[in-house]
């Protein structure tokens, strides 16, 4: 059995100098992401 550890969403303001470097842009912020967790939730449609 394996364990994935991720959260639900990836591209958050206030991540910014916390999970990605500081200034990056919006577009750059999966690639970070992935660095550091192999999966993310989305529940956007649940939402619209």
């Amino acid at each position: 059995m394996s364990i994935r550890i991720g959260t639900s969403g990836w591209s958050y303001d206030h991540w910014d100098g916390v999970l990605y470097p500081p200034g990056t842009p919006a577009r750059e912020r999966l690639q970070h992401y992935a660095q550091r967790f192999d999966t993310v939730e989305l529940n956007a449609s649940f939402y619209r």
